[in-house]
């Protein structure tokens, strides 16, 4: 069977239809242009792309009334949402198109085509001006108020071929233009009409796979389509040929990563990640490799996934939120270290015991693995490995993991240095207490509100005053931060109060406060006496 042309409009009419609807194989990954890094800006590439007559890629489709598990595309898409499994007495109805390879750009065009992405609507400006960073479409709020010149896209696509002249009235109605712009308006409007409302221009190219292939061989086509390039990632086609066997295996590794977010108030372990901890457990490794997966290994991977719900959610809720007060990933630099302890909390409940049912000296141990992991950066893959085949049910093998860790040249000491290279992680193990508070920055990173209590630009501070150091930190608000400002910290406390909100601080009528250096090495002493205390681990001075 031969490559067909299609126009936009009948493309995103067939998405989800109720006569030849066209829908998604469960073995399908989940959406993730949505929730890309600067994802508005690359997906008005795409439309510009489209509107343009550039390709943007062939899609497959399947026609089969084989008994295929699939799902309906969504649509008001949001960051993470993830499209729920049609019922099960519908998977071998006739007419339906399974799409094997152009989900992203189909979603895409569905969403911002009829309704909305990230609670924002798609426009196209009619009278932008050209440049290499501009391409007329760009995304605004849903109940914006409309600006003159610009069309939302899903009320354009709704249009009827009647409609066109009518509508281009009411875009132009309260325009002043020049000829000029007349000339820009009309053009680009006839355009974009045709591209997005007509059916002859045919825009979209696709493949239809002949209906008398069986599954394993539309799923072999897959495979093949998504390997040889770098669209899908290994877990990606890990969880394609486990959905195989359980379609919902991915949704329900999504909704437990949805819950560790809740119950940390923002921590992200994702499905993905969770598919590493599994594929470590069923595998021992946590590299994932597809083709190295048999039919054993996936029922495996399937009675682990059953399993590791209520592990997961009590390790995030009882070790990471509930004992260190850690609420965003961005916090934990070295996210793959925490594998064995995940496994370790595994291997109770494979006993029907629950993380409440480890010890109190196993929890220490668990502690002091946790703080040296991250600071002394034991996050290969051979140290996590090694680790993890040392974990079973009973004692934390803190003293074995020791070895593993200097066999691998890693330290198992702790250098000061290393606490103050670390500020964020080293500030929050020591303030558990303390919860950061923070915004992401335009990087896309997380940015916690941390106080110096010495203020960097301390007024009359003298020729040798340097503050910017892990023992002058403190998390606190932003209102608190900017209400402070560069006043000297006694001052601040005595006139405004606030004195409460920080820790290791000394009498306000103590001398510390006459002395930056003083303060610092007096608060840097009572910070390593908690890590001593709580921890048990010593601080090595250069």
């Amino acid at each position: 069977m031969s490559f067909q042309t299609i126009s936009v409009k009948e493309a995103v009419n067939f998405v989800n239809a109720n006569n030849n609807g066209w829908f998604l194989p469960a073995v399908q990954r989940p959406y993730v242009w949505g929730s890309r890094y600067e994802s508005e800006k690359y997906i008005c590439k795409l439309f510009d792309s489209v509107l343009n007559g550039y390709p943007i890629g062939t899609l497959i489709l399947w026609n089969t009334d084989l008994e295929i598990p699939y799902r309906e595309f969504i649509n008001d898409y949001a960051d993470g949402k993830t499209a729920l499994l049609v019922d099960k007495g519908l998977y071998s109805r006739a007419d339906k198109w399974l799409v094997y390879d152009g989900q992203q750009r189909l979603q895409t065009l569905y969403s911002c085509l009829k309704y909305t992405l990230n609670d924002r609507i798609l426009a196209y400006n009619l009278l932008y001006e050209e440049s290499d960073e501009e391409y007329g479409f760009e995304f605004i709020d849903k109940n914006s108020d409309e600006k003159p010149g610009y069309i939302r896209m899903p009320e354009l696509f709704s249009k009827l071929d009647d409609e066109k002249t009518k509508f281009r009235k009411k875009i132009s109605e309260n325009l002043s233009l020049t000829d000029e712009q007349e000339m820009i308006f009309e053009s680009r409007y006839d355009r974009l009409w045709s591209v997005f409302v007509g059916k002859d221009y045919k825009s979209l190219a696709y493949f239809p796979i002949d209906s008398s292939w069986n599954e394993d061989k539309v799923n072999d086509v897959f495979q093949r389509l998504n390997t040889g390039g770098v669209p899908l990632s290994g877990a990606d086609l890990l969880f394609s040929k486990i959905k195989e066997t359980n379609p919902s295996f991915e949704e329900n590794l999504i909704e437990i990563s949805k819950w560790i977010s809740d119950v940390t108030v923002g921590y992200d372990f994702s499905a993905n990640e969770i598919l590493q901890l599994i594929n470590l457990i069923v595998k021992g490794t946590t590299r994932i490799d597809a083709s190295k997966v048999n039919k054993d290994d996936i029922a495996k991977f399937i009675k682990v996934g059953n399993k590791i719900k209520k592990p997961l959610m009590d390790f995030f809720a009882g070790f990471v939120y509930a004992t260190f007060g850690i609420n965003n990933s961005s916090i934990i630099s070295r996210k793959r270290a925490m594998l064995p302890l995940m496994v370790y909390v595994y291997k109770y409940y494979e006993q029907d015991k629950s993380y409440n049912s480890i010890s109190g000296e196993n929890i220490s141990k668990m502690k002091k693995y946790f703080i040296l992991s991250q600071l002394n950066d034991w996050n290969t893959q051979g140290i996590i490995e090694g680790c993890t085949r040392l974990i079973e049910y009973g004692d934390f093998p803190l003293d074995s993991i020791f070895e593993v860790v200097t066999e691998k040249n890693r330290n198992i000491e702790l250098k000061r240095e290393t606490i103050e290279n670390n500020k964020w992680f080293s500030l929050k193990i020591m303030l558990p207490n303390r919860i950061y508070v923070g915004q992401t920055n335009s990087s896309g990173r997380y940015k916690p509100e941390i106080d110096h209590i010495f203020p960097m630009k301390l007024e009359d501070r003298p020729q040798d005053y340097f503050v910017d150091v892990l023992w002058n930190f403190q998390p606190v608000s932003g209102k608190t931060n900017l209400e402070k400002s560069n006043t000297h910290p006694k001052t601040f406390f005595e006139e405004n109060g606030h004195y409460d909100e920080y820790d290791y601080l000394p009498e306000l009528s103590s001398n510390e406060w006459d002395d930056f250096a003083v303060f610092i090495e007096a608060r840097k002493d009572r910070m390593i006496t908690f890590m001593k205390t709580n921890y048990g681990i010593d601080i090595i001075e250069p």
